[in-house]
């Protein structure tokens, strides 16, 4: 008798945690996914033109959000106390970017992603398993990297954008990014000294 409540105790203990574990799947796959919907949601939406415009709202959101997060998240591990500055003003500065562009595409009817992408949050998750020194080396890295893609994508942005209040704020907003930069690669240039 024993043996037969216990062997039902472990087969709802089981199914418990599958269907648990079910659900914090599909969940995930859900938010990895947010990037993809905004963009099926903005492709309906907008002619072609519209659509290219919207593009590059979700893509500027997409790469704020995760600057943000990969900030947010290095600011906790790093040890060089520069290093520490950059990354807390890369997560004010791009919560920052990452308003403007809400207030944007509200205005446009832009649908934004909700959340990282799967490759965004793996990249994050990835922080934790690297060596306390070269955390500050790659996130100084990734900085640079990062910016000079942004900085040639929104150059882009403020010549090909066909709205007028896309392309104004892909324009201004170069200065802001051109400086994150120069302070990555004056960290650079002091980490190697």
């Amino acid at each position: 008798m024993k043996i037969l409540k216990l062997s039902q105790h472990f087969f709802i203990a089981a199914s418990l945690l599958l269907s648990v574990t079910a659900c914090n799947t599909s969940g995930s796959e859900e938010k990895a996914d947010t990037k993809e919907v905004a963009e099926e949601h903005n492709e309906a939406k907008f002619d072609k033109p519209g659509e290219n415009d919207a593009q590059a709202v979700v893509d500027a959101y997409s790469a704020s959000m995760f600057q943000n997060a990969m900030s947010d998240s290095v600011n906790k591990y790093v040890t060089n106390v520069e290093v520490k500055t950059l990354s807390a003003t890369m997560a004010q500065a791009h919560a920052s970017i990452d308003d403007q562009l809400v207030a944007l595409a509200a205005k446009k009817s832009i649908s934004l992603p909700a959340a990282l992408t799967a490759d965004q949050l793996d990249k994050v998750d990835d922080l934790h398993d690297e060596k306390l020194k070269e955390i500050d080396k790659n996130y100084v890295n990734d900085v640079i990297s990062s910016h000079k893609d942004a900085i040639n994508k929104y150059e882009q942005c403020a010549e090909d954008c066909t709205d007028p209040d896309i392309k104004a704020w892909f324009a201004a907003t170069l200065p802001e990014l051109r400086k994150h930069l120069d302070m990555a690669m004056a960290y650079e240039d002091k980490m190697k000294t």
